[in-house]
C-alpha cells in the first residue's frame, strides 16, 4: 500500500515532465504527506497521538548511521481493523483521505511546472452572509423558539474536533499563565500536580477560561469553520496559496538551499511565487454600509488573510444638485461605473461589477457555502490541464492544412464534484447530500460524457478569457436569470465550446438544513427552470440543435422538471378516474367472477374486471419505478462508500421517510413552474445557511404551503377517502401515502 500510494502521488501530482530528480521520490512525497496530515491536525480533526502514526518520521538507520524516512504506520498496516487505531471514528480526516487515494487511481492530466503554471482567480460574492460568527450567537439561544444554543448543537456534531480543540486551547492557556507568572494549574491542583477538573468545565463548556479577546477569538473561528460563513470560504480557498507555495518548494529544492535555512527570506519567495499565481476576490457590494460588528468581522479577515482583496461598491454624492450619485467599483482603486449596476437580483450584479478586477486565464465562481482542503488544492495544476491548451499548434487555423489541428471545440468550463459537508446535520442535510451526489456527479458525470453538461456547479473552473470574450460570466436581467450559473453554461454551449467534468477533483459545500429553507430552495429552482424555459437561449438550444443533442439537452435540463409536474398531473387524473369509477360501480350491476372464471347467464351486467385488473396492475407498477429512482444513490455510494455503507445509507433514508419529503418537495418545485410560467413574478429567494436550530410557527408554516401543497392534497385525499369506500384494493395503501403528504 505505501509503495503504491506514493507512486501516486508523486507520478500525478508532483512530477512534471521536466523536473530533475534531485531527491529521491519518498522524499518529495514525505513534505507533502506530511503537510496534508498537519494541517488536518491544525483543523482539529486529528490529535496529536493520531498525528504521529500518520507522519513520516525521520530516523537513524542502524547500518551506515545516516538518517532515513521512515513511513508511517498507516501505510504499513492494513485491514480495517486498524482504521480506529489512525483516525478517530467516522471521522472527517478519514472521508478525506479515502477520497484523496480513490481521486489518484483515476486518469489525470500530467502538471505543469509551477512556474509554467496558469494564473487563476477565485471570485466569490457576499451579500448578508456571517463572514464571523460573534460570541453572543454562539453560547446565547437565537430567541425563544431555540432550545438550544448553536455552540451546543455544533459541540454535539463534532465531539472529536471539540475535544481536540479544547486540549489545544488549555495548553496555551497554560503557556499563557507560565509567561504572565501565574501558576498554570490554578489553586485548586491536586498534591500529585494534576489539575482540579473542575477548572476545566469552562474549557469544554465554551471553549475558554480566561476572557481576553484572543481566546474567545478561537472559539468563534472553530465554530465560524464549522458553520456557513464568509470566513470558512475564504480560510478554505486560501489553501490554493499553501498549496502552490509547497508545490514551489517541493519542485525547487534549490530555493531552500539558496537561502541557507534564512526562513523570513524563504518565505517572502514563496508567497511571491503564490500572489503571482493566485488571487482571491470577494465581491462584498455593500462593504461601505456594513453595520460596526460586521466590519470589525471583514478587518479581522483581511488582517488574517493580507493578500485578500475586496471589491465593493462606492458612493459619492452627485456633482450636480439634483443629479443622481456617482458609483464606483472600488478594491483599492476607483473604477466609475456608467450607472447603478444592481440591475437584477443582486447576486449576477454582485459578480459583473467585480469582474473587471480577476487576473489570469481562468476563473472560479465559489459561492459563500463552500469550503477546500490542501489535499484537493494540491491537484489544481491537474485541473488547469483539462483546458487542453498547454500544447497548442504551431500552424496557422487560417492555413490550408493548419485548419485541421483547431477542429476540435476550445474547453470553456471544467465541471468539477461537490462534497456536501452538511450531510450529517439532520436528514434533510442527508436528503439534499444525497440529491447532490447524484445530479452533481453521476449526472454530470453522464452529460458531460455525451456532450449535455451545463454550468450548474459552483467548484467549476471557466475559461475566463473565452467566457469575457463571449457574453459574459454571468447574466443579471431582474426576474429572468435567477439561475445565473446554467445561463453562462448555455452560453458557452451555445458558442460552440465543450464542458467538460472531472472526478478527481471536489469542493466542499453546505446546503440548506431547515424544512422551510429546503422548500424555499425549490420554490428558488422552479421559478428558475419557469424563467429558463421563457428565455431566448432555450429558444436558440431548442431551434438550432441536432436532434440527438436537442434530447440530451432536454433530459438533462428541462425534461426532468416537466416530468415532475407531469408526475403530479397524472396522480390526480388517476384518482379523478377512480372517483368515476367508484361512482358507476353504484348506479349499475357489475358481472360476477368464480375463481377467475366469469359466471355466465349476467344479461344487463357490466364486466369491468379488466378495469379492475387494470388499476391493480399500475399500481403495482409503480413499486418498482420508486425502487429504481434510488438506484443512483446506491450505485454511487457502493462505488465510493462499499456495499454495507450503501445498504445502511439506503434504508436509514427508508426508515426517516425522505421519500415522503420527496413527494412534498416535487409538488412545491412543479406548482412554482406552473405559477410563474403562468403569471410570472419570479424573485430571488434568500434561502439562509444557519442551523435548524428553532421552531418555526404552524402559522407561518401554513401560509407558505398551503396554497402551493396543502389545498391540492386535501383535495385528492377527500376523493381517495371516497374511492376507498367504494372500491377497496390491499394497493391503495401506496396511493394513501403518496396523496396524504401534500395534505399534512
Amino acid at each position: 500500500m505505501e509503495g503504491h500510494l506514493y507512486k501516486c502521488i508523486y507520478a500525478k501530482i508532483l512530477a512534471t515532465g521536466n523536473m530533475e530528480v534531485k531527491y529521491k521520490p519518498k522524499v518529495l512525497v514525505s513534505q507533502f504527506w506530511n503537510a496534508v496530515i498537519i494541517s488536518m491536525y491544525r483543523e482539529h480533526l486529528l490529535s496529536i497521538n493520531h498525528v504521529q502514526k500518520l507522519l513520516y518520521h525521520q530516523v537513524q538507520s542502524d547500518t551506515d548511521g545516516h538518517h532515513t524516512l521512515r513511513a508511517p504506520p498507516f501505510f504499513i498496516n492494513r485491514g480495517d481493523k486498524l482504521q480506529g487505531e489512525f483516525f478517530p471514528p467516522g471521522s472527517e480526516a478519514a472521508r478525506r483521505i479515502s477520497f484523496f487515494a480513490q481521486s489518484l487511481t483515476t486518469t489525470i492530466p500530467e502538471p505543469l511546472p509551477i512556474h509554467a503554471m496558469p494564473t487563476f482567480t477565485v471570485l466569490t460574492h457576499h451579500y448578508s452572509e456571517k463572514i464571523l460568527l460573534l460570541l453572543r450567537e454562539i453560547i446565547c439561544e437565537e430567541d425563544q423558539n431555540t432550545r438550544v444554543t448553536l455552540l451546543e448543537y455544533l459541540k454535539w456534531l463534532h465531539p472529536i474536533e471539540w475535544e481536540n480543540f479544547v486540549k489545544d486551547t488549555k495548553i496555551l492557556a497554560e503557556e499563557s499563565a507560565m509567561f504572565n507568572g501565574v501558576s498554570p494549574l490554578g489553586n485548586g491542583s491536586d498534591e500529585k500536580g494534576g489539575g482540579n477538573k473542575t477548572d476545566d468545565l469552562p474549557f469544554y463548556a465554551v471553549g475558554f477560561k480566561p476572557s481576553s479577546p484572543e481566546f474567545t477569538l478561537r472559539t468563534r473561528i472553530w465554530a465560524s469553520l464549522r458553520s456557513q460563513t464568509l470566513y470558512r470560504t475564504v480560510s478554505g480557498m486560501k489553501n490554493y496559496a499553501k498549496a502552490i507555495k509547497l508545490l514551489y518548494r517541493v519542485e525547487n529544492p534549490e530555493v531552500v538551499q539558496l537561502f541557507g535555512g534564512n526562513t523570513e527570506k524563504l518565505e517572502r519567495e514563496l508567497e511571491r511565487m503564490a500572489r503571482r499565481k493566485f488571487k482571491f476576490v470577494v465581491s462584498i457590494q455593500r462593504y461601505s454600509k456594513l453595520n460596526k460588528e460586521e466590519q470589525e468581522n471583514a478587518e479581522f479577515l483581511l488582517r488574517a488573510y493580507p493578500d485578500l482583496q475586496l471589491a465593493y461598491l462606492d458612493e459619492e454624492p452627485a456633482k450636480k444638485e439634483g443629479g443622481e450619485p456617482r458609483l464606483f467599483s472600488a478594491p483599492h482603486r476607483w473604477i466609475e461605473l456608467p450607472g447603478n449596476p444592481i440591475s437584477g437580483d443582486g447576486k449576477s450584479d454582485n459578480q459583473n461589477h467585480a469582474i473587471i478586477f480577476y487576473r489570469g486565464e481562468y476563473l472560479q465562481l465559489i459561492d459563500v457555502n463552500q469550503d477546500n482542503h490542501l489535499e484537493e488544492c494540491l491537484k489544481i495544476r491537474n485541473v488547469l490541464g483539462e483546458f487542453e491548451v498547454f500544447q497548442t499548434s504551431n500552424q496557422s487555423p487560417y492555413a490550408q492544412w493548419g485548419h485541421k489541428d483547431f477542429q476540435k471545440s476550445p474547453v470553456a468550463i471544467v465541471g468539477a464534484r461537490e462534497y456536501i459537508f452538511s450531510e450529517n446535520i439532520g436528514i434533510l442535510g442527508d436528503v439534499a447530500a444525497g440529491k447532490e451526489q447524484t445530479f452533481g456527479t453521476l449526472t454530470a458525470r453522464s452529460l458531460a460524457w455525451i456532450g449535455g453538461k451545463l454550468h450548474y456547479g459552483h467548484p467549476d473552473f471557466l475559461n475566463a478569457t473565452f467566457m469575457a470574450t463571449r457574453g459574459g460570466v454571468s447574466k443579471a436581467q431582474k426576474g429572468l436569470h435567477l439561475n445565473e450559473d446554467i445561463f453562462a453554461g448555455m452560453n458557452a454551449f451555445g458558442r460552440g465550446s465543450r464542458i467538460m467534468h472531472t472526478e478527481y477533483f471536489q469542493c466542499s459545500k453546505g446546503r440548506d438544513l431547515g424544512f422551510g429553507t429546503v422548500l424555499n430552495f425549490q420554490t428558488k429552482l422552479g421559478n428558475g427552470m419557469a424563467e429558463q424555459m421563457l428565455s431566448r437561449e432555450y429558444y436558440y438550444l431548442g431551434t438550432q440543435l441536432s436532434i440527438d443533442r436537442f434530447l440530451t439537452f432536454y433530459y438533462g435540463h428541462p425534461g426532468f422538471h416537466l416530468t415532475n409536474i407531469l408526475v403530479i398531473f397524472s396522480v390526480q387524473v388517476f384518482i379523478i378516474s377512480l372517483l368515476f369509477l367508484g361512482t358507476f360501480m353504484e348506479s349499475v350491476p357489475i358481472c360476477n367472477y368464480v375463481h377467475g372464471q366469469l359466471v355466465s347467464g349476467q344479461s344487463g351486467s357490466y364486466n369491468l374486471f379488466p378495469v379492475f385488473d387494470w388499476i391493480k396492475r399500475c399500481m403495482i407498477s409503480i413499486f418498482p419505478v420508486f425502487m429504481i429512482a434510488f438506484l443512483p444513490l446506491f450505485i454511487q455510494e457502493l462505488t465510493e462508500r462499499g456495499a454495507g455503507r450503501a445498504v445502511l445509507h439506503l434504508a436509514k433514508h427508508f426508515l426517516s421517510l425522505s421519500p415522503m419529503f420527496e413527494v412534498f418537495a416535487t409538488q412545491i418545485q412543479s406548482n412554482s413552474i406552473l405559477v410563474n410560467t403562468s403569471f410570472g413574478g419570479a424573485c430571488y429567494i434568500v434561502t439562509g445557511c444557519g442551523f435548524a436550530t428553532t421552531r418555526i410557527l404552524f402559522s407561518i408554516l401554513y401560509s407558505h404551503f398551503a396554497g402551493p401543497s396543502t389545498y391540492l392534497g386535501m383535495r385528492v385525499l377527500i376523493m381517495l377517502l371516497y374511492v376507498t369506500m367504494v372500491l377497496w384494493a390491499p394497493h391503495m395503501v401506496y396511493l394513501w401515502i403518496l396523496v396524504a403528504v401534500p395534505g399534512i
